[in-house]
């Protein structure tokens, strides 16, 4: 039985043996691709991150540097760039200067060190015994400025005694660069530069147009002090701002400012205004004022000695005003009276003794002496509005000329007044008599009004007021400079007969001396427009360009042919006609006269101007004066404008080599710019004008750039003039 069991045991199939987790082949063949996949996408994650940490290096060393308690950082100043005169003349420039940094920490840490680095500061800096005290009242800390603006010679004889045997004592003294804005030239194109304030913020001109490029990029040092007392830093360097050429002329500059300061000598002016401009291009080469003050010092009150300024009453005063108005027990009028303007005060410096004028200076308030020395700073060239008077009949005979209402050779008759409209008064030439037949030519040369009126009533409202615009009176310029005004003329729908009349001859509009300039230097170069520009190039340190500035031609004004024909007609006002006082020898001289009387009229009060150009043949230079109220006892007949002309342009020709002609001097005919004022008795009743040079412009009173005229500019029955803000 036995041997029965044990062979059914042994016929009996062997149990089968537990499952394995065994990974079948396929699956380890994803997994290890998984493996390498992963292993790839670390490794080009690390290649990223390294290539990321590279790039970032200077920004993550200065967010590592910024966590540690010994972290220090210095920035290292940009120089502000320069600008030049079209020669390469250094105009405004920034000089290196040092600020003395004391570390009292450092310096109270012996006695003897305090002594002797106190000693040391008063022999080579003159610091006060007082003001060393004062910076050692801190006395955990390690920057305390003391003394700013020092130049490289104190600095380098202080550092070389430091050196030395006696001076190893010294110590926590160290110093910071930054650098000082400075002009050369101290007053010279003051209005063209402008000036800075806080070492780098322009202010006006130039300075303030091109901020953002004269302007760099501040360094810094990232530094620390490691475990073991190592110094550990980063430096970022500064980037110096870009020099700016300008179209400036530093000698035809210089030649305009001479003779503006000769003439307020020799005859006296109340203001005077004098543009010179490239013709073909619109480049500004020299424009200048009679009042002028020093970018070094723009604070300075004393160039305000020989002005007239208007400053609003200072608020305290207002308000004591105002509070005994309201004392009244009965307030309820009081709550509905509308605010009243600001009160004016005007003073004239020039009439002061120097004691007085100390003593007034003094006396105003920080804004009232800001809104005073804003009358010097205030180009009078862009930013006052004139009435130009006779220099605008050139742009009324042209437009006329260009449209076909006119023609060389045509003729006008001239009785001495003229009746525009059924019911309007007459409107007189400067002749009474009459100039009887002129020519076109002759029209411009003896500058007769009715001949212009004549004129315009032919073109008509439309054709005259779109030649206002394609000369783009009423309207900025565009010239790279701050505060520019605007002008202001009447619109098309406000051309009644009257004011159609009035300013065909440039009265009862106003205009900016720059849109005068631009709008003319198209008149003689063939019909080009351009804007007009102070600025030529930007270029780095090393001298490569960033910018140019091209001439920007922006429209035609008239045809070539016209403008050949405006030049002969121009070039016989000064040899036939009344511009003859602005004749040069050995040049042929084109332009046109003004005399511009101010409102209120016949107050003998009077802007005298001339606007011209030389050569006659191919023009080389644009030159526009204008002499507001000469100190002469007939304003009128003075002829300051031409004379002034003449005087400039006497110097500038040679200076420009440009070509003399053969052709005889002429001398004054004895011929006067006749007046603008063509009314009799009270114009204000007759004329139905816009505005005037002295009541738009306001003296000195206006904001820079306020074109808007007053409730006092316009007349009676007037209609509204265009007005075109900045």
């Amino acid at each position: 039985m036995k041997t029965s069991r044990n062979t059914r045991n042994q016929t009996e199939k062997p149990k089968k043996l537990k499952n394995r987790n065994i990974i079948p082949r396929f699956v380890q063949e994803k997994l290890a691709i998984t493996v390498l996949v992963i292993m790839l996408a670390l490794f080009l994650l690390g290649v990223r991150l390294y290539s990321i940490i590279d790039s970032k290096n200077d920004e993550y060393t200065k967010i590592v540097l910024s966590q540690r308690s010994t972290y220090d950082s210095r920035t290292i100043p940009y120089r502000r760039g320069d600008i030049v005169d079209r020669n390469g003349n250094v105009l405004a420039t920034s000089e290196k200067v040092y600020n003395l940094i004391l570390e009292p920490k450092n310096i109270l840490r012996t006695e003897a060190g305090k002594k002797a680095t106190k000693a040391a500061l008063i022999k080579y800096f003159n610091m006060e015994e007082s003001k060393f005290d004062e910076c050692m009242q801190n006395t955990d800390s390690f920057y305390s400025v003391a003394m700013k603006g020092l130049a490289y010679t104190d600095v380098k004889a202080f550092q070389e005694f430091c050196s030395t045997k006696d001076g190893a004592d010294v110590i926590g003294v160290r110093f910071e660069e930054e650098y000082k804005r400075k002009y050369p030239n101290g007053s010279l194109a003051c209005h063209l530069l402008g000036y800075t304030v806080s070492g780098n913020v322009g202010q006006g001109g130039i300075e303030g147009y091109y901020n953002s490029y004269l302007n760099g990029v501040n360094g810094k040092t990232y530094g620390y002090l490691t475990n073991d007392n190592t110094v550990e830093s980063v430096t970022v360097p500064a980037q110096n701002g870009y020099t700016v050429v300008s179209t400036i002329d530093l000698n035809i500059q210089k030649i305009i400012e001479d003779n503006i300061e000769e003439y307020m000598k020799t005859t006296g002016a109340k203001k005077i205004g004098v543009i010179a401009m490239d013709p073909d291009t619109a480049e500004v080469l020299g424009m200048s004022t009679s009042y002028s003050y020093d970018p070094n010092e723009p604070m300075d009150t004393d160039a305000l000695r020989n002005m007239k300024v208007t400053v609003t009453e200072s608020t305290e005063a207002a308000t004591e005003d105002s509070s005994e108005e309201g004392s009244s027990e009965d307030t309820t009028d009081a709550t509905t009276e509308e605010p009243k303007d600001p009160e004016k005060i005007t003073y004239d410096f020039s009439s002061m003794t120097d004691d007085e004028f100390k003593k007034t200076i003094d006396d105003l308030t920080s804004d009232q002496t800001y809104e005073a020395l804003d009358a010097v700073w205030r180009n009078y060239c862009i930013s006052d509005i004139l009435e130009p008077g006779s220099t605008f009949k050139p742009f009324t005979i042209a437009g006329a000329i260009e449209d076909g209402v006119v023609k060389d050779g045509d003729t006008f008759y001239c009785k001495g007044y003229e009746i525009v409209a059924d019911g309007t008064d007459p409107i007189y030439c400067h002749n009474r008599t009459g100039d009887g037949t002129l020519t076109l030519k002759q029209a411009l040369e003896q500058s007769c009004n009715v001949a212009l009126m004549q004129i315009a009533k032919s073109e008509g409202k439309e054709t005259f007021s779109k030649y206002q615009d394609i000369f783009n009176f009423g309207s900025q310029t565009g010239i790279d400079l701050s505060g520019e005004g605007s002008g202001l003329v009447y619109s098309e729908e406000n051309l009644n007969p009257v004011e159609l009349a009035t300013s065909s001859f440039g009265q009862g509009i106003n205009v900016t001396m720059i849109q005068m300039a631009a709008a003319f230097c198209s008149l003689i170069n063939g019909g080009n427009y351009y804007t007009p520009h102070t600025v030529r190039q930007i270029v780095d340190e090393d001298g490569s360009i960033i910018e140019n500035n091209e001439p920007e031609l922006v429209r035609k004004t008239i045809s070539k042919s016209t403008s050949n024909l405006m030049k002969q007609y121009m070039a016989g006002v000064v040899t036939e006609g009344t511009g003859s006082r602005a004749a040069v020898e050995g040049y042929t001289i084109g332009g046109k006269t003004g005399t511009a009387e101010k409102i209120p009229r016949n107050k003998g009060n009077y802007v005298l101007s001339f606007i011209g150009f030389s050569p006659v043949e191919n023009p080389q230079i644009m030159l526009y004066v204008a002499v507001d109220e000469p100190d002469v006892e007939s304003q009128s007949t003075s002829g300051a404008g031409a004379l002034l002309f003449h005087a400039i342009m006497e110097d500038l020709l040679p200076y420009m080599n440009v070509y003399q002609s053969s052709d005889e001097d002429v001398t004054y005919n004895g011929k006067d710019e006749p007046i603008s004022s063509p009314f009799e008795g009270d114009v204000e009743d007759s004329t139905g004008e816009a505005s005037s040079t002295e009541e738009s412009t306001a003296e000195d009173d206006t904001t820079e750039g306020d074109t808007t005229a007053s409730s006092e500019d316009t007349t009676e029955g007037t209609t509204e003039a265009k007005v075109t803000d900045e």
